[in-house]
């Protein structure tokens, strides 16, 4: 039987998918590209920032006109991201976000992971409640989704890892779901590409081999 873990702090209602914010009020979590500007790893990033309680909607409500305050480490991180980082042509390193994140996070060891093939060291971290920023890739693609949630059977040292759950900010967000996006790896394929990464509009072969991961301190 296939059980399914959802990390800490979402919760899926009549309003749709929600996390608690900074001021621990729950607002909508999913973030879609063009809806704050700028590139996927950000977006990816805001969401987990939602998820960690480390932002508030308020900060993200970019209609209010409102600017962060570079005075604080949250202020530096939401000006750097929102008002600097818009439209990146050549995208965003995760190794670059990770550095920034670790200046601005204190109550959060930030890993910055890079290795042939961690999905499986993703679903410990997922498991211990947080979420993980995923780079997937390969010829044509190069994203950065968030990672919220597994499905895997057996139990304890005999556990079978066969989704990632996911939100990926270049789709609309879920609505009967806790997820837009699953990478499978039920079955590993043959070649350089051995997971499939699955939306509701585009469905494509993929390597997972960077990764941000967070450890409450």
């Amino acid at each position: 039987m296939a059980n399914i873990y959802i990390i800490d702090d979402i919760k899926l209602n009549h309003r749709g998918l929600q996390t608690k914010d900074e001021k621990g009020s729950w607002v909508d979590l999913h973030c879609q590209q063009g809806r704050l500007d700028g590139a996927c790893v950000v977006y990816s990033t805001i969401m987990a920032l939602l998820c960690l309680d480390f932002l508030s909607e308020e900060d993200i409500d970019i209609w209010k006109k409102k600017n962060p305050d570079r005075r604080t480490l949250k202020g530096k991180l939401l000006s750097h991201l929102l008002d600097e980082q818009g439209l990146i042509r050549d995208g965003y390193y995760l190794k670059d976000m990770a550095s920034e994140l670790k200046a601005a996070l204190r109550n959060y060891k930030v890993n910055h992971i890079v290795k042939q093939d961690c999905v499986f060291e993703a679903k410990e971290y997922i498991e211990t409640g947080d979420p993980v920023i995923l780079q997937v890739l390969n010829d044509n693609f190069n994203h950065a989704i968030l990672a919220i949630g597994t499905e895997y059977e057996g139990e304890e040292s005999n556990e079978k890892l066969l989704k990632l759950f996911c939100l990926d900010p270049g789709y609309n967000k879920p609505k009967p779901s806790y997820w837009n996006c699953v990478i499978d790896t039920s079955r590993k394929n043959t070649g350089k590409y051995p997971y499939w990464y699955i939306t509701d509009e585009n469905t494509c072969k993929v390597e997972i081999k960077e990764m941000i991961t967070f450890e409450e301190l």
